[in-house]
């Protein structure tokens, strides 16, 4: 075997190694939620909920619009992202459809047909974002950033379905949600650093109706998706997961072919040029 032939098999076998796309997961730093109207927003790390929409906790009033962020840490993940999603856990109650038109004082009133998640990023910087020191002003910017930026598809969720994945581990259904171009552009353009997500309920509205049972009640008491969800309380982190593309770099058996062939090159480089 000439060098040539010696130099053009060895490369074959590594060009021919089969490349797998790597996969990464992060785990979030923080999350949490903002208001409308500039109430103070949850955004200390010790309650990590991410619910959206509104809702009434027992003996509390009803809140105001709430809107929740993902802070993930980028610093491990380089540039080159080609696919990522955002994986969320819905337990069960944590989606409550809200009500559809109708006198409720008539007789029943239907519930919404669908409602929807939407996921964006704010221009907002993760230290402002977890800040504790924010005005009222300062929330209300962040609060109206948290929807300017949409990075993903409307995950719609039906009276009827699409069906919602089953809870696999008893705490709350795998929700996947792929990233757009534009959220794989914000990903890569923040990689090394970190990244603020966020998440609103495009479906929400605010329903003043009154209970014919108890006026001093609401009709809609609560309107949201993925209630329930203080990781403090046995929810798992939402999850970044990243997807590159094939490394070209040989896989173990084909680099330890190139390196099992590197003696036979330096023979054949040794030999005088006739005996080629």
């Amino acid at each position: 075997m000439n060098r040539a032939t010696a130099l053009s098999v060895l490369a074959g076998v590594v060009l021919a190694a089969p490349c797998s796309a790597q996969t990464i997961e992060l785990g979030a730093v923080q999350t949490g939620g903002f208001y409308g109207g500039g109430v103070a927003p949850d955004n200390k790390p010790e309650f990590q909920n991410y619910f959206v929409g509104y809702g009434t906790s027992p003996g509390k009033p009803r809140t105001g619009e709430r809107r929740s962020f993902f802070h993930f840490d980028l610093s491990t993940a380089g540039p080159g992202i080609e696919s990522a999603a955002l994986k969320l856990r819905l337990p069960f109650g944590g989606l409550i459809f809200g009500k559809g038109p109708g006198d409720p004082a008539l007789g029943p009133v239907p519930s919404d047909p669908t409602e929807a998640f939407a996921v964006g990023v704010t221009s907002f910087s993760s230290a402002m974002v977890t800040s504790s020191g924010l005005t009222g002003a300062e929330a209300d910017a962040i609060f109206d950033s948290f929807d300017a930026a949409p990075v993903a598809a409307a995950r719609l969720f039906g009276v009827g379905g699409p069906p919602i994945p089953p809870d696999l581990d008893g705490k709350g259904a795998e929700i996947v949600i792929p990233l757009s171009a534009a959220g794989i552009a914000a990903l890569n353009a923040k990689a090394g650093g970190d990244i603020v997500l966020t998440g609103w309920m495009p479906s929400w509205s605010l329903d003043t109706r009154l209970s014919p049972l108890d006026p001093s009640e609401f009709f809609e008491a609560s309107e949201l998706i993925f209630g329930l969800t203080d990781v403090h309380k046995g929810v798992p982190k939402p999850i970044l997961e990243l997807r590159y593309a094939a490394a070209a770099v040989p896989e173990p058996a084909s680099a330890a072919l190139l390196l099992a062939g590197l003696p036979l090159l330096a023979r054949l480089r040794r030999r005088p040029r006739d005996e080629a």
